[in-house]
């Protein structure tokens, strides 16, 4: 009896031999023979894919409303016309720009005319926020 079964485990052995040389050949067999399981397999890493965008975007909301955050405190901070006088004029023109344009930025364009406005008083004829000597007021008596 044990002469009759040790031939078909040997081409048995044979046999997997040889399917484990040809990956792609076993691949295709088996998705010839179960359309359904590669279906499942495309349907699963589909899922998986959605799932690591979902948590991206999830993750770049979270920063964004931080950000966000940060951006609405400093303008809270900077919109004080004694803070703004007392800074603004020892300013240089440019400086003074790229923070105006950092307010507008973040949707605070209140807080860079302040500052534009504050730096303008200290500015000297011929620089870029030059207007003028304030005019004095009359009294009437």
């Amino acid at each position: 009896m044990r002469a009759f079964k040790r031939p078909a485990l040997l081409s048995l052995a044979a046999m997997k031999s040889l399917v484990s040389h040809m990956p792609a050949a076993l691949s295709w067999l088996s998705r010839a023979l179960n359309p359904w399981g590669a279906l499942r397999a495309e349907r699963q890493t589909s899922a998986l894919h959605v799932a690591l965008a979902i948590e991206a975007v999830e993750m770049a909301a979270e920063r964004l409303d931080h950000y966000r955050s940060a951006s609405c405190d400093l303008a809270n901070l900077f919109y004080d016309g004694m803070l703004a006088s007392h800074v603004a004029d020892k300013l240089t023109c440019s400086e003074v720009e790229e923070l105006a344009e950092f307010f507008r930025a973040v949707d605070h364009p209140q807080v860079a005319d302040l500052w534009v406005e504050c730096h303008a008083e200290g500015d000297d004829e011929g620089d870029d926020h030059y207007q003028g000597e304030p005019s004095e007021l009359v009294l009437a008596a």
